[in-house]
């Protein structure tokens, strides 16, 4: 038999019981359109964060303490980061400016009768408000003394009253200290700058975190450091100086704990960071949703078999007028894939409309998942060869004399 005539009888038996085949696609469109409706929103929440990291293209390479068994995503805050290195930074070539910062141990927050205790301070140079680099002002100005702070604007709204410019409020410091500051600014981190949420940024007369270097000598260290290159042409040496620094003679590098490292990226880094985390969680959880593909592929068999057993008698006529074995296979095994093919087209069809609501309703940016469409596509023609060969082959086993006996 020619395949063309074996994909005509497999469509007419499909068409002959349409409700049938309907639902036993269902569970191979509800599997694909899981899929793609997962890879759609995870690609488009990539490009959306990328884009944003990107916007500003600024030639700064940031360093930070970070877990090693964490894939280099937990930003640790710890003050290893003596004025020495800060000075040595500074003096590598392309180097524009050195930034760092240090958290400060505090354990409330009080604004009008009312207290936080989920926050922290962290000592800040002024300066980075005003470059917007990894802050943005949404209110107010930078502080200019030890008596002005700036707040980010999620730890301002966590308070009843909601903190504005000009409001003071008392912080209590590890040890008993407190200290009222008026709040100048109100600010929102850029994405992927870690710590942000509830921050209080203050300046550098607060801070008095010491650490003996490898030396001897007891000095000022910080747990976060950013180095401005004079371009971006030539961050990525800057980056290659700064690693190669820290690799070597840096205190940082003798100060951190072993079960961490020092980690040092320009904004390139980070979005390829970003894009891998949200890829891998993509994969999981459309692994999960593949789950359906298996339900899929059990009623594709179920009903296989089911149409074997009804069409007895139509095989044993087959083989009585010359059909051979595998003209029999040939054509419960079509059968099977158009089922397969028609359920993930479908569930293709239906995963991006699925994908295009959700993006829509996010505002995020539309990226169609090409890799995961065609596999998608493969996936619903195996499922159909693979949910069709027992029954293909238990269809060619059928004696012709038998099934003809059959009513």
């Amino acid at each position: 038999m020619k395949p063309i005539e074996s994909v005509q009888l497999a469509w007419r038996a499909i068409t002959n019981h349409k409700l049938r085949s309907g639902l036993t696609t269902l569970g191979v469109i509800i599997g694909v359109a899981a899929v793609i409706a997962v890879t759609t929103l995870g690609g488009a929440l990539a490009t959306d964060i990328t884009e944003d990291i990107e916007k500003d293209n600024e030639p700064i390479v940031t360093i930070s303490t970070q877990s090693a068994d964490a894939q280099g995503y937990a930003v640790l805050e710890t003050p290893i980061y003596t004025e020495s290195d800060i000075d040595a930074l500074d003096s590598i070539d392309h180097v524009e400016q050195v930034s760092h910062s240090g958290s400060i141990p505090a354990s409330q927050l009080r604004f009008e009768g009312e207290t936080r205790p989920r926050f922290s301070v962290t000592a800040q140079n002024p300066s980075e408000f005003e470059r917007g680099e990894f802050f943005v002002l949404v209110e107010g100005s930078t502080f200019e003394g030890p008596d002005e702070a700036v707040m980010s604007s999620d730890l301002a709204t966590a308070f009843d009253g909601n903190v504005t410019v000009g409001d003071e409020v008392t912080v209590t410091f590890d040890g008993g200290e407190t200290h009222t500051f008026t709040v100048t600014g109100l600010i929102e981190e850029r994405t992927g700058e870690p710590g942000a949420g509830n921050t209080l940024y203050v300046s550098f007369d607060h801070y008095d975190t010491t650490v003996q270097t490898p030396s001897g000598e007891s000095e000022l260290a910080f747990s976060e450091a950013s180095v401005r290159a004079t371009d971006i042409a030539h961050v990525d040496q800057v980056r290659d100086d700064i690693a190669d620094y820290f690799e070597t003679d840096a205190d940082a590098a003798q100060l951190k704990s072993d079960d961490s490292e020092i980690t040092v990226q320009t904004i390139d880094d980070i979005v390829d960071q970003v894009s891998g985390i949200i890829s891998q969680f993509t994969v999981l959880v459309g692994a999960v949703a593949g789950i359906a593909l298996v339900v899929g592929a059990i009623g594709i068999a179920n009903i296989m078999i089911v149409s074997v057993t009804e069409r007895t008698r139509e095989i044993g006529i087959m083989k009585a007028v010359g059909g051979r074995k595998r003209d029999v296979m040939q054509l419960f095994l079509i059968e099977s894939v158009i089922l397969g093919l028609v359920g993930a087209v479908a569930g293709v069809a239906l995963g991006l409309g699925v994908g295009y609501l959700g993006v829509s309703y996010l505002d995020w940016p539309m990226v169609y998942p090409l890799e995961w469409i065609a596999i998608a596509v493969g996936v619903g023609g195996l499922v159909g060869v693979g949910s069709g060969l027992y029954p293909a082959w238990r269809a060619a086993r059928i004696d012709p004399i038998e099934a003809l006996r059959r009513e």
